[in-house]
């Protein structure tokens, strides 16, 4: 009669290698994507209409999306799309930091698009990352 000292063993060994191939089998758990960087999609990039205090458009809605994420704009705009009070003081100062062409009128031209999409390196966020756009955020609905 054989010893059953090593039955354990086997046991051990078998329970680790079924351990092993069902987490073979399964895959194995990958850490997700990074979250990608905020992007205003309210209307295509190419579509560039004039925007002015009143108008309630997608267009509006882009115009305070854009500020909020890259114009380092210093208050958070309500994405609502209806130009008002707020979305124009953003316009403005986006105006007025970029030096668009017709001054700070806080209508949205083709000047002021381009500023929008690519504002001056002194202008925009050091990050334009949603971790910085959720800290704006925050801080403009406790003040």
């Amino acid at each position: 009669m054989r010893p059953r000292t090593h039955r354990p063993e086997r046991l051990r060994i078998a329970a680790i290698a079924a351990v092993v191939a069902g987490t073979l089998l399964t895959g194995t758990p990958v850490a997700s994507a990074a979250p990608s960087e905020p992007h205003c999609d309210h209307i295509d990039d190419s579509a560039r209409p004039t925007v002015r205090p009143g108008d309630v458009s997608p267009a509006v809605r882009q115009v305070q999306c854009l500020v909020n994420q890259y114009s380092g704009y210093p208050r958070w705009l309500e994405e609502d799309g209806t130009y008002g009070p707020r979305t124009q003081d953003g316009v403005r100062w986006v105006q007025n930091c970029n030096g668009t062409t017709g001054g700070p009128d806080g209508i949205v031209g083709p000047s002021t698009w381009s500023r929008l999409y690519t504002p001056k390196p002194e202008c925009a966020f050091p990050s334009a990352t949603a971790e910085h756009a959720e800290q704006t955020r925050q801080s403009a609905h406790d003040a």
